[in-house]
């Protein structure tokens, strides 16, 4: 155990060494609720050794909270195989953050930015445009293969993209925006057909539901000058944060694993582990990469789309700028070493991000509370104990059906979704306003931790360091 916080404790789950730092004032139950959760995750060491594989290290972060089959926050170091189910369907999901180049805060005042968010996300007005050979370039080569394949034409969405800027953002993203693939999975063949010409895709540049969303915030308070100046923000900086993953492809890759382990399961019952040397570890491993590089794409899109209502709204096109761009719902291997994160951010100290402007500095980390409770950028330390990461959220203290017994504050947030309340045809609709006030109570305030006490022991334990805070001022939910 460290002597140099409180927060930090030691345990065991399923035999395996955990190191973890514990939210502020986090109740004991709901942390052995999580515990139970990470004890039924884990594999045996027995289980593993005989398949040739280990478990190094066991770290929780300080929005660990119960979650099945596999809590959230939670990072874990295995040698010699993968266990796709600790990082589950949603592959790739994460946080984009830009800023947005002569935007106030009273500029996003006006009542028609909602209608335009509502018509870009939800009533068919994405208008992304792609080729056969900018879905295969996505899949195979991530958000590079997307750039370099739309150098030349381009359409709709992607028709105003400053393309040296959209380059220069690359150095500002976590695996420069592509997972290493070795092909396509067989799965995505007829998605990446090469051949064919513009149309509209369906699927890239949508939200996804649960807690996954686009927020316009302002920023309230910049605490390392040095680090926010690399980032391009300073205070009264309006920011535009994406939360959101890789929507069916990540579903495809983990439901069809999940099949296959299954059919596959051992004499013992055990049917999670994928070793090494398996046909099945390369063939999920490079599925699950090109589900990343559709997450990388799909926030990118979303960014764009998100600008796009804002420069309908006040009258010219909004500059934009990249901060930073990183999964926490991702697997890493290197050499027969496999990190696994669920629900927590890469947080890499000094050398991390060599080339970039953050070389020096340290890994940005994106850190949203729930809605109404701002957002934190922080910079990754690089702790060895932590490894190198850090919470992804305020982590929920209520499940969602606990959540919508509790009564939601009126006013504050303004909340735009599929469907507008004001609408003459739904005010009358008892039924569908019970149940947008269910969903908004879902993700309201009093369903998370707050989120500085989730922040403060990360700070002490020495996992992040505090760079700017964001007030939220509007926010977009699927």
């Amino acid at each position: 155990m460290s002597t140099y916080t409180p927060h930090v404790l030691a345990g065991t789950a399923a035999g395996h060494p955990v190191r973890s730092v514990v939210a502020r004032d986090e109740p004991e139950r709901q942390r052995m609720r999580a515990m139970a959760d990470l004890e039924s995750a884990l594999p045996s060491a027995e289980h593993l050794a005989r398949r040739g594989a280990t478990v190094r290290a066991v770290a929780t972060t300080p929005d660990f909270h119960p979650g099945k089959p596999v809590p959230v926050g939670v990072v874990v170091d295995m040698e010699g195989a993968v266990l796709p189910h600790l990082v589950g369907n949603d592959i790739g999901c994460g946080m984009r953050m830009m800023t947005l180049e002569g935007i106030a805060a009273e500029d996003l005042a006006d009542p028609v930015l909602e209608k335009h968010l509502r018509h870009v996300f939800f009533q068919g007005g994405r208008d992304v445009a792609l080729r056969g050979r900018d879905r295969h370039a996505i899949l195979r080569h991530g958000l590079p293969g997307l750039v370099e394949s739309i150098s030349g034409e381009r359409r709709g969405l992607l028709a105003k993209l400053d393309m040296s800027a959209a380059w220069r953002d690359l150095d500002r993203m976590s695996d420069a925006g592509a997972f290493q693939t070795t092909g396509i999975d067989p799965d995505f063949d007829e998605y990446a057909e090469i051949e064919g010409g513009f149309r509209h895709d369906a699927i890239l540049g949508t939200i996804g539901g649960g807690n996954h969303f686009v927020e316009l915030g302002v920023v309230e308070a910049v605490v390392d000058g040095g680090f926010a100046g690399a980032c391009g923000i300073r205070k009264g900086s309006v920011v535009l944060v994406v939360h959101s993953g890789s929507l069916d492809f990540g579903q495809r890759v983990g439901s069809a694993t999940r099949e296959k382990l299954r059919a596959a399961r051992t004499p013992d019952g055990e049917d999670r582990i994928v070793p090494l040397g398996d046909p099945m570890f390369a063939r999920y491993v490079n599925g699950h990469a090109n589900a990343a590089n559709v997450a990388f794409a799909n926030r990118f899109l979303i960014g764009l789309a998100a600008v796009e209502a804002i420069s309908r709204t006040v009258g010219r096109d909004v500059g934009h700028s990249l901060v930073y761009d990183a999964p926490h719902n991702t697997v890493w291997e290197k050499g027969g070493t496999v990190r696994h994160r669920k629900g927590a951010c890469p947080a890499g100290g000094v050398g991390t991000l060599p080339g970039s402007p953050y070389e020096w500095l340290g890994e940005p980390v994106i850190l949203p509370g729930s809605m109404g409770d701002g957002t934190w950028l922080l910079k990754g330390m690089g702790s060895a104990e932590g490894l190198s990461s850090s919470a992804h959220g305020a982590g929920r203290r209520l499940s969602r059906q606990e959540a919508r017994a509790v009564p939601r504050i009126a006013g504050g947030l303004r909340v735009v979704g599929p469907v507008d309340p004001m609408d003459p045809a739904v005010r009358g609709r008892r039924d569908i306003l019970s149940e947008l006030d269910g969903r908004l109570r879902e993700e309201a305030p009093a369903a998370y931790r707050p989120i500085d006490r989730v922040v403060d022991p990360m700070v002490e334990a020495g996992l992040a360091g505090r760079v700017a805070r964001v007030s939220p001022l509007l926010t977009v939910k699927g």
